[in-house]
């Protein structure tokens, strides 16, 4: 273990998944990761993000779910969130070989993340909090536009 660097993060935007309004984020060891692995999380959030006829969430609860596609060091990892209730996330995590990016499996229910996958969702937990929760006019759309940290 070589200790802690920060790892730059990339924001691809919001995109539509399932009805979902999904920001897509990139972390890598340096620079951006491989298109493959970004399309292959965007793949699978569409097969793990509740369609609109099955989601439970009540009518006024908004709906939005970030998408991290992450290429470490020793593998690749995808991590799909998504806001069940106004207070709490649900979360699927994958796994697949760096040279096969594409080639994701699901890890254990009990996997959460590492520290550079935690630091965007503690992001996306605080703004959650500002925008939808901590205010008199909960505003979905400046939730979805809150700009990341340039590195976690």
């Amino acid at each position: 273990m070589n200790g802690y660097q920060p790892r730059p993060v990339t924001l691809y935007g919001v995109e539509s998944v399932n009805g979902w309004p999904t920001k897509v984020y990139g972390l890598a060891v340096v620079g951006k990761p491989v298109d493959e692995l970004v399309g292959a999380a965007r793949a699978i959030a569409v097969d793990v993000l509740p369609a609109p006829e099955s989601a439970r969430a009540p009518a006024p609860t908004p709906r939005a779910a970030f998408v991290i596609a992450h290429q470490a060091r020793p593998a690749c990892f995808v991590l799909v969130y998504w806001w069940a209730t106004p207070v709490d996330l649900s979360m699927r995590y994958f796994r697949s070989p760096l040279d096969r990016p594409t080639e994701l499996i699901a890890l254990p229910p009990s996997s959460v993340g590492c520290v550079w996958e935690l630091g965007l969702a503690e992001h996306e937990r605080s703004t959650w909090v500002r925008h939808l929760l901590d205010t008199r006019a909960p505003d979905l759309g400046a939730y979805l536009a809150a700009e990341p940290p340039s590195q976690v």
